[in-house]
């Protein structure tokens, strides 16, 4: 069958597998299969199993719900999920419960504000979920009243007045509210005796300034909360040993600092101190490798071994995320699933068999299982697709950073070239910074190397994967090392690679990455287009209008008081620069976007349009930071259609 290249429609035709959830007996893994309904531009989600022996793979909920989180109970017998839309009226996801065996599902809980997060109870009767709450009760006006200096978040909106608090249940009978006050709940675990729950969280007036997390006890029936840690760490996550006797959390004891790696810690479940097992380890806990053709996982946090002796956990070490163990005494962190890019991971009741999706440059994520049989792939929903298909592999090679630091990069050509052929190139910046290319698959890219450029990208100092001092390096110093980084991998990449044009360059990114963008075509002339998403343009008025803007001045300038250092800001901002860019820029940028706001692209624009810059401002409504990985499906084809536009007006059609 003869191939062909890879198209921008083409994304309605990808399968995206997520959140494996293996059964206790180790028999089905359970998971997430998402699939993009273009006519009634959405993403459709249901419950599948596949037997861990057969590979065979079928739906287990059906119907008109977007359903995700699977969970089984501990006994394996039922199986609980979150689904909005199952019922027409409900728009919110609802917590539901079915039997392994199949058959009707049942509303296990509802609450006004949706469900987030359930587990069941170690019995297999309860459950415990986190949900908001109104702590003053419902208003009745539409007119928000602020107090609160964090009272929005990127992809949610606004929730001022409205806390995350803990609910415990029974299915089917109403939810019991553990937890109220003026503060959030962030996540929650049973102890193994049913009996307590463990919660983190930060209960005090600077918890919406502060990354100091706490873990606290409350019984599992109501009461009085014990706190169990000294608010020196920042905590992100938990989990009990088998027997109850410890708690393991995912985090780091420098509160003030920036880019500092999350490491696994152990304690005694009643306090006391604390131990870190992966301090040597030199990796962020967590951290994932970069892809556009992905549903993101819940990330497991640490997953205890069935008898406590070790841990298990999920992150990138460039260019793969692997699953690592290390013993619950401390000692080596060692490999227990390599050589790919894994997305999350559960174990089976008696740790015997892993169930993990993964994926690489040239496959988005399917299920796979390591029992003791070794390593097997379970699924193949984009099999056939992609055999139609002739898509670039990418090219690994390095390039020696400033400091002298080996760094990785990839450049993928566009496929069909032949000896002799010369190509427009693009630079790709990822955002974060402490983002991470590696070996995962970008539509994106794809499709520019299929409109004939030559893609290439890297990981300049401030991204994840290469231990904390490479990831640090760029705090305070925003569009120094990252940018001489990028200019020496623009440098390495021409001089190996002869079939690049140097007269028709490109750059382009997202987030940070459109703040680089926007800082590299403010600093230097040898791009000849460039394409800035969901970018920042000014530190300085970012500060008040993003939902992490004022928690980033430190990061910015050095010094937590913006006022005093503002000039600090400026200066690393991409406006400052504005007069000195004559390469023609297209701005696209989402209107709900509350991590990096509409305005930070509009003061680009406009500003470009005055200075005389061809540039255009494509606004997307009803899209959120998120525009470019789990926008509308209809709109990620149409951000997609103005870059090659743009890209092929002006390193094609003007010759650069």
């Amino acid at each position: 069958m003869a191939k062909r290249k890879i198209t921008i429609k083409d994304l309605r035709r990808f399968k995206f597998v997520s959140d494996p959830q293996i059964s206790p007996d180790g028999a089905k893994v359970a998971f997430v299969l998402s699939t993009i309904n273009h006519k009634l531009d959405r993403y459709e989600r249901h419950i599948w199993l596949v037997d861990t022996g057969s590979g065979k793979a079928s739906q287990f909920t059906h119907g008109i719900g977007r359903d995700t989180y699977p969970r089984w109970s501990p006994d394996g017998r039922s199986l609980l999920f979150l689904s909005s839309g199952r019922d027409p009226d409900e728009k919110k996801a609802q917590l539901w419960v079915i039997p392994r065996a199949g058959g009707e599902a049942s509303m296990a809980a509802k609450t006004d504000e949706g469900v987030s997060k359930p587990a069941w109870a170690p019995d297999s009767k309860a459950l415990l979920f986190l949900s908001k709450v109104w702590t003053h009760g419902k208003p009745e006006s539409d007119v928000k009243v602020v107090k609160r200096i964090k009272y929005k978040l990127n992809g949610v909106g606004t929730f001022e007045g409205r806390r995350t608090h803990l609910f415990t249940a029974r299915p089917g009978r109403k939810p019991r509210q553990l937890t109220e006050g003026e503060f959030d709940v962030e996540s929650a675990r049973w102890a193994p005796d049913g009996k307590r729950i463990a919660l983190v969280t930060n209960m005090e007036e600077d918890a919406d300034t502060s990354k100091v997390r706490d873990i606290f006890l409350v019984p599992s029936r109501g009461g009085e909360l014990a706190k169990l840690t000294e608010s020196k760490h920042v905590i992100s996550d938990l989990s009990w040993s088998p027997d109850g006797e410890r708690i393991a959390f995912i985090g780091h004891d420098k509160p003030e600092g920036f880019s500092i790696n999350n490491d696994l810690w152990v304690m005694a479940a009643d306090g006391g101190e604390k131990r870190n097992l992966t301090e040597e380890f030199d990796r962020s806990l967590g951290v994932g490798i970069g892809c556009d053709v992905r549903v993101s996982a819940p990330n497991p946090g640490a997953v205890w071994s069935p008898d406590g002796g070790e841990l298990y956990f999920v992150t990138a070490s460039t260019p793969h995320a692997n699953i690592y163990g290390v013993g619950a005494q401390g000692g080596p962190v060692e490999e227990i699933v390599a050589g790919k890019t894994v997305d999350s991971f559960s174990l089976s009741g008696d740790g015997s068999v892993f169930a993990y999706n993964a994926l690489d440059a040239t496959h988005p994520a399917e299920i796979w299982v390591k029992d003791g049989a070794g390593e097997r792939r379970l699924t193949g929903f984009n099999d056939r697709f992609l055999r139609g298909l002739e898509l670039s592999v990418p090219e690994h090679f390095t390039f020696r950073n400033g400091l002298g630091d080996e760094v990785d990069g990839w450049i993928m050509k566009p496929p069909g070239g032949k000896k002799g052929d010369r190509y427009p190139a693009l630079l790709e910046i990822h955002g974060g910074p402490r983002g991470v290319y590696g070996d995962g698959m970008f539509h994106e890219f794809q499709i520019l190397a299929a409109e004939g450029y030559a893609v290439f990208y890297t990981n300049p100092r401030g991204s994840a994967g290469y231990g904390e001092d490479f990831a640090e390096a760029v705090m305070r110093h925003y569009g120094e090392c990252d940018y001489e980084d990028l200019m020496l991998f623009t440098d390495e990449a021409l001089k190996r690679f002869d079939s690049i044009d140097v007269e028709r360059l490109g750059v382009l990114g997202g987030s940070y990455g459109g703040y680089m963008a926007n800082w590299i075509i403010g600093h230097t002339h040898r791009f000849a287009a460039a394409v800035t998403f969901r970018c920042v343009s000014n530190w300085v008025s970012k500060f008040g209008v993003s939902d992490i803007g004022y928690v980033q001045p430190e990061a910015i300038s050095g010094t937590k008081d913006y006022w005093d250092d503002i000039l600090m800001h400026l200066d690393r901002s991409p406006i400052r620069y504005v007069k000195n860019v004559k390469t023609p820029c297209l701005v696209i940028h989402s209107e709900d976007d509350l991590r990096c706001p509409m305005e930070q692209g509009e003061q680009w624009f406009v500003s470009l349009k005055l200075n005389g810059v061809p540039t255009e401002l494509i606004r997307f409504p009803d899209e959120t930071h998120e525009l470019s990985r789990s926008g509308k499906p209809k709109h990620r084809e149409e951000r997609l259609q103005h870059t090659v536009r743009w890209f092929n007006k002006y390193l094609k059609e003007t010759g650069g």
